[in-house]
């Protein structure tokens, strides 16, 4: 990320340049006097109108900060990184790209049960943008001892939900806004169901008369139809969305579903992310490789990827899960036995010694798992 975040910037210190050099009077000879009137005339309209409309605050503002930042990443991939990618091999390679970028925004997400990793990341937010420390919950989220950013009951007082959302514009989409629309891209791209058009950058599509809210993707079809596809749950306000885009457009829209992707999977002991491992993200790539609703789940002790089966059974691999359903037996009744999806290495440091032993010595090939991206509801467009 280091050189694609210093190319942005020079990107922005290039356009900068450029302004200041007609912005300042002394560069114009006299001959030359008109042309800086005319700049200089223009840019106070512009900036009149830009500020009245606040076309400045799209660019960065405590208000939808986690949205700009997000749309920035989006640019970077789907506004630009898309220009990378002409053969197959490089549409591989910029799968792996977005799997393991994945990686490292549910390593940023660290900072909500890390208070080191949060103060660090405030002071140098301060350091480096000084209007920070005079928002209101600033100082409230850097004196906070407790976690932070993590599901509140609706009964939680309403200054730590307060807390809570500021934590939340600090970083771009949260709890896996962002990285499911990047993977939903790539689950689009390898599936072949056509020639894929992300929309996540274009929100709004204005006529002179009205404005439209489209789906996140528009899909061509092989056999020349049309779809919209909109990343998240089936929410009252995407209904409404949904409904309104294809009653206008006669474009028929579908929801994919990110709840039971296996992708958003938080240790509940550690409440951290459980990240996608090379094994997954090696194959995942290969769009020769189908995967579907069968197979997405991944047994770790029957594969080959280049981690002993003894050091997954001691808890040595950090991106392997442990899920299983309560049984009958010595191995499979006990509380991590619950459905939920463990860290394994967590289950094997928080359990009893006597436990932990036991967990280990089943070599349970039922809970020992990861999983590919998948999914679902659009299984008829897949056929």
């Amino acid at each position: 990320m280091d050189e694609l975040y210093k190319n942005l910037e020079k990107s922005v210190a290039h356009l900068d340049t450029l302004h200041k050099t007609f912005r300042d009077e002394h560069n114009f000879l006299e001959s030359e006097k008109l042309d800086y009137s005319i700049y200089r005339d223009n840019f106070a309209e512009f900036s009149r109108l830009a500020s009245e409309l606040g076309i400045d605050k799209q660019l960065y503002d405590q208000d939808g900060r986690q949205m700009i930042l997000a749309d920035i990443i989006e640019y970077i991939f789907l506004g630009r990184g898309y220009y990378a990618i002409e053969s197959k091999e490089q549409k591989q390679k910029f799968v792996q790209t977005i799997i393991h970028f994945v990686n490292l925004l549910m390593c940023y997400e660290t900072m909500t049960i890390s208070k080191n990793l949060r103060d660090k990341y405030l002071e140098k937010l301060k350091d480096k943008i000084p209007q920070i420390k005079d928002e209101e919950f600033y100082n409230g989220l850097l004196n906070r001892k407790e976690n932070v950013g993590l599901p509140l009951s609706p009964a939680a007082p309403k200054e730590e939900k307060k807390v809570n959302k500021y934590f939340d514009s600090l970083l771009p989409k949260t709890a896996g806004g962002l990285w499911h629309e990047l993977l939903v891209y790539s689950f689009l791209l390898r599936s072949k169901i056509g020639h894929v058009i992300p929309l996540l950058l274009i929100q709004r599509i204005h006529s002179g008369e009205s404005t439209l809210i489209p789906p996140d993707f528009l899909v061509i079809s092989h056999d020349k139809r049309m779809y919209g596809i909109e990343v998240g749950t089936k929410q009252d306000i995407h209904k409404i969305h949904i409904g309104t885009f294809s009653l206008q457009t006669a474009i028929p829209t579908a929801t994919i579903d990110t709840i039971n992707s296996r992708i958003s999977d938080r240790c509940p002991i550690c409440n951290r992310w459980i990240p996608i491992c090379n094994y997954v993200i090696k194959n995942y790539s290969n769009f020769d490789l189908k995967i579907n609703k069968e197979n997405f789940e991944i047994k770790c002790l029957t594969i080959n990827c280049g981690v002993s089966k003894e050091d997954k059974l001691n808890g040595n691999c950090p991106y392997t899960k442990y899920s299983r359903g309560k049984i009958q037996s010595e191995f499979g009744n006990h509380k991590y036995a619950s459905g939920l999806h463990y860290h394994y290495k967590c289950v094997l440091n928080d359990a009893p010694p006597q436990l932990r032993e036991k967990i280990i010595e089943a070599k349970d090939n039922t809970a020992l798992k990861t999983h590919y991206p998948y999914y679902s509801g659009i299984e008829a467009l897949l056929k």
